[in-house]
């Protein structure tokens, strides 16, 4: 599941700043076979947040748990950390999907 994304129809790998890019729309084309394709983020990413997540609560209560006054920096720097991982690895959790004929008629339609 950590790894970078390949287009659907080609098997292309995408580098992590061209997924980075295609991220940001939302159907995309491969720069390869010129196919289009979807980004699928979820429930992948929902995924990685929620063990990230469970992380970061586990560390602050041990942090809390050994320190002798209590001080939110510690406590910010961790959760701070661990949310510039959840970005940073977003890209590992990205799906490209096949679009079908009839989503690109239905989508045409509805651009008219």
């Amino acid at each position: 599941m950590f790894k970078l994304p390949v287009c659907p129809h080609c098997r292309t790998v995408y580098r992590y700043k061209d997924t980075k890019n295609a991220i940001l729309k939302k159907d995309t084309e491969c720069y390869h076979c010129h196919q289009q394709f979807r980004i699928k983020l979820f429930p992948y990413v929902l995924i990685e947040a929620a063990v990230l997540i469970a992380v970061c609560i586990g560390v602050n209560l041990l942090i809390l748990s050994r320190l002798s006054s209590f001080d939110l920096f510690p406590l910010f720097a961790v959760t701070i950390g661990i949310l510039l991982i959840v970005i940073v690895l977003i890209p590992f959790f990205t799906h490209f999907i096949k679009v079908d004929k009839d989503q690109k008629k239905s989508q045409k339609k509805r651009k008219k």
